[in-house]
């Protein structure tokens, strides 16, 4: 399959899917969220049980795209990471890191 070519208004985003339990289960997520308005190209890899979306938007967010995922029977996988950062001499410095984490999709 030859990559899509991203538009300006096109994100891309990287879902953890679970329940899956054969290609077929793949293949039907696929092509679930690729009947979604806005969704230019979806793709899932059931070894890696991950879907790739290429997506508008200002058509369909993330929260949509997991709510189908979940509406084909499947679940998503949200996780959590605590990380030690060294370095910050002040609340400011605390702040600014918080304010960039927070800017990242998914966070």
């Amino acid at each position: 399959m030859s990559p899509v070519p991203e538009k300006e208004y096109e994100q891309q985003t990287t879902l953890q899917i679970s329940g899956m339990t054969c290609a077929a289960c793949a293949n039907r997520i696929e092509k679930g969220l690729s009947r979604l308005t806005g969704v230019s190209q979806a793709s899932v890899n059931f070894a890696l049980e991950q879907a790739s979306v290429h997506y508008d938007p200002e058509q369909v967010d993330r929260e949509q795209l997991e709510n189908k995922i979940q509406a084909l029977g499947y679940g998503t996988v949200h996780e959590t990471v605590d990380l030690a950062i060294e370095g910050m001499t002040c609340a400011a410095c605390a702040a600014r890191i918080e304010k960039g984490l927070n800017k990242l999709e998914g966070v």
